[in-house]
Formats: structure tokens, sequence, C-alpha cells
């Protein structure tokens, strides 16, 4: 298929689900015009006015109390912490006014909560009493870490450093209740020379899941400390540990501790002193918690440090919200449990919940990301970053995102820096498409960015997407279970993968291989593994068509013939020959075939798939040689985004193409180009710099002289050729 045509066949797709007719219009002013019932909440507002527009509510939940079905709440900017529980009337929408900032904050201020004022309790760190249990704790914004050790941070991503900022348990000591410090890197818990007795112990000791328990007994100058055991699966491998909520172990800037038995608060304010005015601690989970409410829209409205919750609810859409902070365990008040967490849950699998999530960005968990379920559901446009940065009693495997219902559709997404085994856990016949994912699961072993299990691989399809610098395989079909239940009839297409753990790893049987592209992998780029003699399907009946690798085997770390039906691939074990001979430029993300290149037209067709191609036959690999659109994973964004080549690239090669990720529903775009920085920043369309206006999105800007620093920008337009967005001023260096 080409680009073309694969563009046009992807937004053929059925309608997302929706809420319904619009029932108000805005106007290109701004101005809302009443359509029907439409109610306003202010934070200048009154529970005791009747909501309209010069009389508004105070709250959110004074409007949902009030509204009918198919009504529209409009709320202004403002800050609001409030709860909405309970049930809400068929096809309300609930929306910040346009053009206004709305947040919704699961925070309250320390100085508001205080019995006492600040006091020295030693060193740098103060103290103070509350009137209310907090389970997470901000500064200016910014989250402080319990008190740990190992220490580590967020804000600089030692969060993530599972060897450096992690104590290392003794396999061959450890038991399932027994940890036995493993001394590495000056972390040595026998040298800590503290009683770490009531600490909570995050520790991975199942591979792919990792718990919480308070110890039982530890003594200083002791390398071991018990446990109560955990009931998963307890592994003899891959030991890694760290131990908070102990006042002892608050050592460092920017940490705090907090006893729920005497309601004291401590903490190490940043830059040391007594601890400002602006600092705040989590006493909510939920701005929504809503039940039994179907056709419910949420649009422009941002979290902090709160979430929502909907179960049981049908056709619920999530639109335009960002959501930051949004869910933390509360291991502080004594908690072993994992955190409450975005959700939409439906109980019912078989009633289709036909959920959406539609460009909103969800960042720094404590948890998983958001679990869905009931079947139809759609995440479409989202970014998600700093995912499960304690990893720590999630569901199931073990996962950053869930989509657990059948036909999920997982589309169009950004997600970056997780720290679960694998990054997506998806219910039977799922499609995951044109998604970029990459500095994956940090925090725990095994995995794969996209993890298809036995139950969802028939039907499934995963195409159309960047996989790339993860310690993971990009996609995987797994899971088989001795000797006869094992995958079947999944599709992996027109992916491209590289500097990942493995590209692609296939088991079972039946399965599609088509047109992917896989390079710089440690452990192979494709993976069709003959698990035959160990009960395994051996991918009899596997077709493996049309791919390039620098390594295609039926093994994991050598070459293997590969089993089922393999043909017309381009396999680097078998060439002799390295990747970059066929692609134009992988180093610089254009990974198109290079003209003459051998991969041009040397596929063949498979029966019954409809791809399309141009020329003679297809192309190896996931692009079509002169297709006039570059597709790329990812989310869209308010401008254009992902330049090819990326911004500040060097070596760059005189025949680059220009290509970049579309801007979020626009119709066009104008290039600008020029070696003048200051020229192409200001130019407009009168001026040298302007090349055009284009509905595709590649520019060909003609053989480049060498040694020379180009500049360029594309600006959106709307479908009426008016500006959506300016866009940033990207450059790039030739060779």
């Amino acid at each position: 298929m080409s680009e073309a045509s694969m563009r046009m066949n992807l937004n053929n797709w059925p309608a997302m689900p929706v809420f319904l007719l619009s029932l108000v219009a805005v106007t290109v002013t701004g101005r809302i015009n009443l359509a029907a019932d439409t109610f306003y909440v202010s934070t200048n507002g009154s529970d005791s006015h009747a909501g309209t527009e010069s009389k508004p509510f105070r709250t959110i939940r004074k409007a949902v109390d009030v509204m009918p079905s198919h009504s529209t709440c409009y709320v202004r900017k403002g800050v609001y912490r409030e709860a909405v529980t309970g049930t809400i009337a068929a096809g309300v929408k609930i929306m910040a006014h346009p053009g206004e900032e709305v947040t919704l904050d699961g925070t309250e201020a320390i100085s508001e909560l205080q019995t006492n004022g600040w006091t020295l309790y030693k060193g740098s760190i103060y103290k103070t009493r509350l009137s209310k249990h907090i389970w997470q704790l901000f500064v200016d914004g910014e989250m402080m870490i319990p008190a740990r050790w190992p220490n580590a941070s967020l804000d600089d991503d030692t969060i993530w450093d599972r060897e450096k900022h992690w104590a290392h348990g003794n396999e061959s000591a450890d038991l399932n209740g027994v940890m036995v410090d493993d001394p590495h890197h000056d972390v040595d818990l026998a040298g800590l020379n503290i009683d770490a007795t009531g600490a909570m112990a995050i520790m991975n000791i199942g591979s792919w899941k990792t718990a919480t328990r308070e110890v039982s007994t530890h003594t200083a100058r002791s390398n071991t400390f018990t446990y109560d055991p955990v009931t998963f699966t307890y592994k003899t491998k891959h030991h890694y540990y760290y131990l908070e909520c102990k006042l002892n172990l608050l050592d460092a800037e920017k940490e705090w501790h907090y006893d729920p038995a005497s309601r004291t608060l401590y903490l190490w304010a940043p830059g040391g002193g007594s601890p400002g005015s602006n600092v705040r601690g989590k006493t909510q989970s939920y701005a929504f918690n809503v039940e039994e409410s179907d056709y419910i829209h949420l649009k422009g409205l941002n979290f902090f440090a709160t979430t929502f919750r909907f179960y049981n609810c049908k056709n619920v859409t999530i639109e335009d919200c960002d959501l930051a902070y949004p869910s933390c365990s509360k291991r502080m008040l004594g908690s072993i449990d994992g955190p409450e967490v975005t959700i939409i849950d439906q109980n019912n699998s078989s009633n289709p919940s036909s959920c959406s999530v539609i460009n909103c960005s969800i960042e720094n968990t404590d948890s998983h990301a958001i679990y869905m379920s009931g079947g139809n559901d759609r995440i479409e446009n989202c970014s998600f970053r700093n995912i499960d940065f304690s990893v720590s009693q999630l569901p199931g495997l073990m996962t950053s995102i869930y989509m657990m219902g059948a036909n999920s559709v997982f589309r169009r997404n950004t997600v970056s820096r997780t720290g679960a085994s694998s990054t997506l856990a998806l219910g039977d016949s799922p499609v995951v498409e044109l998604n970029r994912v990459w500095n994956t699961g940090y925090l725990q072993s095994d995995g794969s960015i996209t993890q298809v299990t036995i139950g969802a691989q028939p039907g499934s399809q995963v195409r159309y997407n960047w996989f790339h610098d993860t310690v993971k395989s990009g996609a995987r079909f797994d899971a088989p279970i001795p000797p006869t239940r094992w995958g079947n009839s999944g599709t992996m297409r027109r992916n491209v993968v590289w500097n990942a753990g493995s590209g692609l790893m296939i088991k079972g049987q039946r399965h599609y291989c088509l047109n992917n592209t896989c390079l710089a992998c440690s452990s192979n780029g494709i993976i069709i593994l003959d698990d035959s003699s160990s009960g395994g399907g051996g991918n009899a009946g596997t077709v493996t068509r049309n791919n390039i690798s620098d390594e295609l085997s039926g093994h994991r770390k050598r070459y293997v013939p590969v089993p089922g039906i393999c043909d017309h691939n381009w396999n680097g074990y078998e060439t002799g020959k390295g990747i970059s001979t066929q692609l134009r430029d992988p180093d610089n993300l254009d990974f198109r075939p290079k003209p003459g290149a051998q991969i041009i037209d040397a596929g063949t067709t498979t029966p019954g798939d409809s791809d399309s191609y141009l020329g003679e036959a297809p192309d190896i690999g996931a692009y079509e040689y002169g297709c006039d659109h570059y597709w790329i994973g990812g989310r869209r964004r308010r401008q254009a985004s992902t330049p090819v080549p990326p911004d500040r690239a060097g070596n760059v090669k005189r025949d680059a193409g220009l290509m970049w990720l579309e801007a979020y529903k626009a119709a066009s775009h104008n290039v600008f180009f020029g070696t003048d920085c200051l020229a192409v920043t200001n130019a407009d369309d009168d001026a040298p710099e302007f090349m055009g206006n284009q509905t595709n999105n590649i520019y060909d800007p003609g053989i480049l002289a060498p040694n020379t620093t180009c500049y360029w920008r594309i600006d959106a337009l709307d479908a009426g050729g008016n500006a959506k967005s300016h866009g940033n001023v990207w450059s790039f260096t030739t060779r």
C-alpha cells in the first residue's frame, strides 16, 4: 500500500464515539450562542445563582446536580478544587470556556492544613503538623520525592536508573520473604547503618512484577531484611529494590516524609531553609468519580494531582485534557495497595463501552497511565510521558497503558519514558497504529512495547509504528503455553524499529509479518521464533514477506532459518550488508528506499492482502519509493512536529528530503526554507523563503550545498486557508 493510499484508508475508520449533536455554536470571536440548556461555572460565581452566563455557579458539582440530559456546562478560567461523584445525566458535556484555561486541582495548601507553623527539626529539615492526611507533596508545582534509599529524583531522571539508584538483591541468597542486599556502586544497606524496620520496600522480585511490602524486621548494619511473602510467582533473577516512607531515610534536598500517626510533615525544601508559602499536598484521588452515566463528554480540562474515574459508563469521551501527576500511591499513609488511577472501566465486557480519550496528555504517574476496559475503546492522538516511576502493585502483567476490552484502537500516540515491563496491554483483536514509542521498560525485566498475548492475537493489527531506543522488543506475539496453546492470525505490518532489544518477535502460528523495517537491534531485528521443540506453535503457516532487517532469524541471538513461509525479504544475514545500503538516511529518520536500491519493486503480493503499492511490485520495507507522503508515528501537535532530518542534525545528505508530522487537524502547510535563520523566522508568503503551500508532508529542496546549515519552518493552515499555528524554525547541516 502506498503512503497516500494508507493515509486515505486510515481516514476512513468508523467515526469515534462522540457526545451528541452540538448543543451550542461558537463564533469565530469566541462568543457562545445559546442553543439549548447551557450552564456556566466561574470562580467568582455562587451556587445560589441560576447558573447563567451572567450569574454562574461557583462549582461544577452544583452544575451537574441541576443539569438535565443533553445539556452543556461551560467552566470559566481558574483553578477548581472539588469532586464530582455519583451519576451524571446522560449526554452532559462539561468543557472549558473557549480560549480559557481551567484546572482541576487535587491538592491543598499546607498553610491551610497546618495546626502549627514550620519549625526546624534538624539540619535543613523542617516539620509541621497537619489537620488532614496527604500522600504527595509539591513545592512551587514541583513534585518532592518521598524520603528514599538509594536517593533518586524525577527532575534529573535518576529515578529511572535501576542500576545505580536502586539497591540490588542477591538472587542466590534471597527468598520469598527475605531480601539480602548485594552492594554495588556505593549502594550498601549494611553500610547505611540505619534500622529500616517499618519502611516500605518496593521490590522487583517477579521479573515483570514489582511488589510493595513493609519491612518486617531489620537491624542497623545488617544486609538482610524480611517482609510478608508475595503471592505472585516469585522469580530468582533480576532482583532490585528501594526503601522509602521512613523518617531516617530523609537525607537530601527535595525529600519529604509524613507520619500519619502524629500527622507530622517533614520537608527538606529546595534550596534549604524554612519552606515557603507555595507548598501543597495531595488530598484527592478523583475530581470526577462517576458511575452508571453514559455519553458524558469532558473537554479542555486540565487535571493537576487528581484524575477521573468512570465506572460502568458507556460512550464517555475525554478530549483535549492534560493530566499532570494524576495518580500516586498511598504508601506514605501505610498502604501497600496500588494507586487509585485514571480509569474508564466497563464491568461487563460483553457490553462494549465505546469510550474515547482523544488529544490528551498524561504525565508523571507513580502508576500505570490509564486503565480502560469494555471494548471498542479508543486512545488517539495522546501523549504519555514519565509513566510508572515506582512501577509497583500494577494489575496483571504490569503494563504502562491498559486497554483490556476487545476491538480497541491505540492510534497516533506518543509514549516516552516508562518503567513497566510492557508498555501496552491489549484485549482481543486490537489495532495499534501510527504510534511513536521509546525509552520504555526501565524498571522491570522481560516484556515488550506492544505485548499481544494469546487471546488477543487473532485479528490483531500492529502497523505503521515507530518503536525505538528501548531495551525491550518493539512488538511481540507472545505467551505460548505448551503443549497446545499458542496464538495465531495476527499481523505486524510496516513498522519501523531501531535501537531496540529486538525489533519484532513472533511466536505462535499463521501470523503475517509484512513490509517491516528493523535495524540496529541487539537481539536480531525480526525474530520468527521456531519454538516447536519447546511445545510452541513453531510459526507453522506464518508468512514473513517484504521485510528489511539487519538480522532476520528464527532465533533470538543467532541466525537460524525462518520457519513458515519466508520469501522476498532483505536479510543482512544473507546479504552480508547493512541496512543503510538500501535506505536514504536512516541515521536522520529517513527510512525510504534510496534511488537505485535493490529493495525497490523487489517484494511480492500476499494472497488476500489488499495492500497497494507503486511500480511493478511492492517494495521491501515500510515505505514505498516515490510516495508523496511520508507517514510518521506519534501524536500530532498544535504545530507541525518531528522534523526529518531532526532539528540540529549534522552530517545530513545533500539530497535530503524535508518531512514533518502534520499539525493536529491541519488541512495544509506552508513551507519556508533558506540559509538565513532570521529570514526564515520572519518570512511570510511574500518572502523568497516561502516555498509554497502543500497538502502532503514532503518538500524536496533539491541538491544542497555541502557543509551548509539550512533553516526551515512549517506553518499549519485550516481548511479555509487560515493560519492555525506558526511553526518552529528547525535547522540541519549538510555533510
